[in-house]
């Protein structure tokens, strides 16, 4: 038999119960769905934080007193870390200080925000590097007390009324002078945020000589792989042991989309359950339907159809039945992600993006063809070996 006729026959059968079919490919719509709309948003947060690091430029590195990310530090850094890094052979410059989180006051209401704190020279210096750049106003100065620098979204959109420069905020009862209004990053937590000079926050937090960040930005020239492993020896002999990280713009990429690449595999797992769901039902549809046919199956068999050319038919109607809920799935999946990103755009959330590819595309529909073929093969197999004798007198 033809290849072109034993696709005919698969479609024709497809037509011929076109209510069966669609209820059949629902499952593996479902799982497609969830699979790509997850993937899609999962590798597009990957893929912008990849290019924010980037930004950042070749020459940073994080420092921080943690192994792995995420989890408490033990111990904090103090100034005699700071010093040790300093005496490194290649640094340029050095920015110490504290990332935490507090509620703010404007206007009667309270909001929760990120707040970070250093000393103003150097976190202008760094910061004006990494692409930080002022909406409006000014940077802090080292004289300033009681004046802060705000996030894009702690200015525009937290408060029911909008914060300008000039503005007062409070902070643990403490009033700050809005001096400055960063552009918009994309990110909550640096766009919901208030800067401050490193002395206010640590009397402020009471954090004196603790830091649970460093960022250092090396010479031009130098070998930033060297510059890192001195730096690590250094720390090693000031901190005591090895609790702590030091990472490059790249690295600090890369273990970050790894955090990532492990939650959006998880997640996807979970979802590929509705795509299980979706196969089962495949399988029980062909078995359904080689029941139905038996008496096609001997005619075919005695006008001279090979088993082959009987499995062949069946493993491509599910074959199609899965692409065809590929198709479906696909196109939705895409359509909700898209649809996640423009609402999470609205509201400030820039890194949440929907990543399509044709790699993503066409992975999506092989595998959707490849889960019907395997899902109809074993019925399709009995269904093939059926005595056309047997299924002619309706035995």
């Amino acid at each position: 038999m033809k290849i072109e006729d034993i696709v005919a026959f698969a479609f024709k059968n497809i037509k011929q119960k076109r209510t069966q079919s669609l209820l059949t490919i629902i499952g593996i719509v479902i799982g497609v769905l969830a699979i790509v709309s997850l993937i899609s948003l999962g590798y597009g947060v990957q893929n912008y934080i990849h290019e924010e690091m980037m930004k950042m430029g070749s020459n940073k590195i994080t420092i921080l007193p943690v192994k792995q990310l995420g989890v408490p530090p033990s111990h904090l850094f103090t100034r005699k870390e700071v010093r040790a890094i300093e005496n490194v052979k290649g640094i340029d410059k050095i920015m110490y200080g504290w990332y935490g989180g507090c509620e703010i006051e404007y206007n009667g209401e309270k909001k929760f925000v990120s707040y970070f704190y250093a000393n103003p020279s150097e976190l202008r210096a760094v910061y004006e590097e990494t692409g930080y750049d002022l909406e409006k106003g000014r940077w802090l100065e080292n004289n300033d007390k009681y004046a802060c620098v705000i996030g894009y979204g702690t200015a525009h959109n937290l408060f029911d009324r909008e914060i300008d420069v000039g503005d007062v905020i409070k902070i643990k009862d403490k009033k700050f002078k809005v001096v400055g209004i960063l552009k918009q990053i994309g990110n909550q937590q640096d766009d919901n945020s208030v800067i401050l000079n490193l002395d206010v926050g640590e009397d402020l937090f009471g954090n004196e000589d603790k830091f649970n960040i460093i960022l250092v930005t090396i010479k031009e020239r130098e070998d930033i792989e060297k510059v890192s492993e001195d730096i690590k020896k250094a720390l090693e002999r000031s901190f005591g042991d090895e609790d702590f990280s030091v990472l490059t713009a790249k690295q600090l990429s890369e273990t970050v989309s790894s955090i990532l690449g492990v939650i959006t595999i998880f997640v996807v797992g979970v979802a590929a359950i509705s795509l299980l769901v979706g196969a089962i039902g495949i399988s029980n549809t062909m078995h359904m339907s080689i029941l139905e046919r038996r008496k096609d199956i001997g005619i075919l068999k005695a006008i001279g159809a090979e088993t082959t050319d009987i499995l062949a038919i069946f493993v491509v109607e599910s074959g199609f039945l899965g692409l065809f809920g590929g198709i479906i799935g696909l196109i939705l999946g895409i359509l909700v992600a898209k649809g996640v990103e423009i609402l999470a755009h609205k509201m400030g959330y820039l890194m949440v993006n929907a990543w399509i590819s044709w790699e993503l595309i066409v992975g999506v529909l092989a595998f959707s063809f490849l889960v019907g073929v395997v899902s109809g093969y074993f019925p399709a197999r009995s269904g093939a070996k059926l005595n056309p004798i047997d299924t002619l007198r309706g035995e």
